[in-house]
């Protein structure tokens, strides 16, 4: 499941995001940053796609015992 939702949570958030980006540049819409929940889930879904990353490669991490490399 991770395998699917990591890289559609990074592409899907920073697509998101660069919409967000090019309407407010094209349209001269405004969204305020920190009152926006579309500005909140747009940066979040790639922040949570990386730390699903790094976790999902802390978990797979081999557990060394004693003397081994």
């Amino acid at each position: 499941m991770l395998d699917i939702m990591i890289p559609v949570l990074v592409i899907g958030g920073g697509l998101a995001f660069l919409g967000l980006l090019a309407a407010g540049l094209l349209a001269g819409w405004h969204l305020p940053y920190p009152e926006s929940y579309l500005w909140l889930a747009a940066t979040g879904c790639p922040a949570l796609g990386v730390a699903l990353m790094y976790w999902r490669a802390r978990s797979d991490q081999l557990v060394l015992q004693g003397n081994e490399e």
